[in-house]
Formats: C-alpha cells, sequence, structure tokens
C-alpha cells in the first residue's frame, strides 16, 4: 500500500514494532518530530485496517489509530523502503496483544491464563504469496519469544488457518466462544520433570526453523486420551493418583474388627471361637445349679 510520505523519514526497519502510542519501539526525535510521525502512522493503521476489513468481509475494521492508542496491543509494521521511487510501501500488519481468557483443555477442564493472541493479521493482496506474511510472522515470535501454537487466535479468518497450518504444522483445534487455540496450547502444565527446563518450554534462536519446532516438540497426543481395554482413559482425572486409605476401605476394616473378638487369632476360625463360648456359657450355668 502506497503513500503520500516517505516511510523512511520515521521507520527505521522494514519490520517495526507500533505501541500504543502511535511510535516505533525505535524511534528517537523530538516532540515536534513525534507529533509527525504520529499523524504518519495513524493514517498507514486506518488505511490498512479498512483494507483488513475488506479482505475479511468485516462490517467495520478491528485496526485503526484510535483502537490502537485506547488499549494495550502492538502492531508490527512490514515495509519496503525501496519500492514506490524511494517513498516506500507498507506490505503488512500484524497487531497482537493479551488477554485473560479462561480456556478449556480436551478433557473439559478450565484454565485461566494471559495468552498472547493473533488479533489482526493483514498482508497487502499484491504482496501475497511472495513469503512476505511468513517473514512477519516469525519476527513477531522471535519479538514476543513464544511459540506458535501457544498463542490464541481472536475470530480466526479461514486464511490464517491455512496460513498457520502450511507454515507451523498448526491442525488441531480446541475451539471457544469468540477465539480458537491449538493443541499443544497446554504444554506450559508439563511438569518440570518432563520438560526437564522447570517447567518452561525452550524458546528457539532467531537462526532455528519454526515449522519443524513446532512439528516435533508438541507431537500429536489425541491418542493419549482413548481408552484403554478397561474403558477407562489414561488422561485427566482416570489417570490421577488414588490413595490406598479410603473411605471405604477404612469403614471395611472397622467392621471386620467389629465382628471379630479380641482374642481372635489366625490359628483359631471364627465358628471355633463362637462354639467354645456357647460350651464354656452351658458349663457354667450347670456349675451354678
Amino acid at each position: 500500500m502506497e503513500f503520500r510520505f516517505k516511510l523512511s523519514e520515521f521507520l527505521d526497519c522494514e519490520i517495526s514494532k507500533i505501541n500504543k502510542n502511535l511510535l516505533p519501539n525505535t524511534f528517537s526525535g523530538d516532540r515536534r518530530a513525534a507529533a509527525k510521525c504520529i499523524g504518519y502512522v495513524s493514517e498507514i493503521m486506518d488505511s490498512m485496517g479498512i483494507a483488513s476489513a475488506h479482505a475479511q468481509a468485516l462490517q467495520k475494521p478491528i485496526t485503526s489509530a484510535e483502537k490502537l492508542r485506547n488499549s494495550n496491543y502492538d502492531v508490527y509494521l512490514l515495509v519496503d523502503f525501496e519500492a514506490n521511487n524511494g517513498n516506500g510501501t507498507v506490505l503488512g500488519m500484524l497487531k497482537v496483544g493479551r488477554k485473560n481468557l479462561y480456556v478449556f483443555d480436551v478433557t473439559g477442564m478450565s484454565h485461566e491464563k494471559k495468552a498472547l493472541c493473533i488479533l489482526d493479521f493483514y498482508i497487502y493482496e499484491s504482496s501475497q504469496r511472495q513469503g512476505y506474511g511468513k517473514w512477519l510472522f516469525d519476527h513477531m515470535l522471535h519479538g514476543e519469544n513464544i511459540l506458535p501454537q501457544e498463542m490464541a487466535l481472536d475470530k480466526p479468518s479461514e486464511k490464517l488457518l491455512a496460513f498457520l497450518f502450511k507454515h507451523y504444522g498448526l491442525q488441531t483445534i480446541i475451539p471457544h466462544n469468540n477465539f480458537i487455540i491449538f493443541e499443544g496450547f497446554f504444554d506450559y502444565l508439563k511438569s518440570e520433570v518432563a520438560v526437564g527446563t522447570n517447567g518452561k518450554v525452550p524458546k528457539l534462536a532467531a537462526t532455528d526453523n519454526y515449522e519443524t519446532e513446532s512439528q516435533h516438540a508438541y507431537p500429536n497426543q489425541q491418542s493419549s486420551i482413548k481408552p484403554d481395554e478397561h474403558g477407562l482413559s489414561m488422561y485427566g482425572k482416570h489417570a490421577a493418583f488414588k490413595p490406598v486409605d479410603t473411605m471405604g476401605s477404612i469403614m471395611s476394616t472397622q467392621l471386620q474388627q467389629d465382628l471379630q473378638p479380641a482374642d481372635y487369632t489366625l490359628n483359631k476360625s471364627y465358628d471355633s471361637f463362637l462354639h467354645e463360648t456357647q460350651r464354656d456359657a452351658e458349663n457354667a450355668r450347670y456349675d451354678h445349679k
């Protein structure tokens, strides 16, 4: 997308992170330069937000300068400085932000987590299918130090789901009301013994391949929730440790103690003991007479 101003006047990098102040994270300048930069960034956000909404067939934009200013979200902006006779063009944007979510795992158990969410992702039509989306998304992942399956998607489009499946192997969806998560989202709950890094999943360096990591670090675990030969699932509550001294076991032990006489031994059956007791009672009655 082309604009009337030169992008290199206020942007230093091909991918810039724009915060709620509508300033790039690398911006440096006085108040006058900041005001000018905010005006340029506002125009970019409004125009790209409208284009994104049109591409997704939305009734109104979900990204604008005003919306970004009144939030704690960030926008990653991808530009080409050499295009448009040196004035530059905006190739795409990716808006992310953290939200407090109540999410359900495959067993139906609820968890509260402040998750990083994909809120808007758009590559300008003439720049699509050239690798810019993958470049922008990878830059965001490294910047946020996160894996693709650890994120939530806010009302994703079919194109976004296809993009994540193609480049990161994300396929198994756990749907919720207004967002979705993928299998692997709950791997942060693994014990430090299982993970070996104090419960933290190791992140990737800038040269690592996220597609390879996502397919090997988080294999499909759907087989773990299938019932075993006894009809019980080995995932969730059926796999939990069950103590031996349950209330039923305690009551059973107490009942046996109440039924058995105090001097009952393993060498003498209860029937034999009862017979001897009745005989002693008869003898005592005979002696009394």
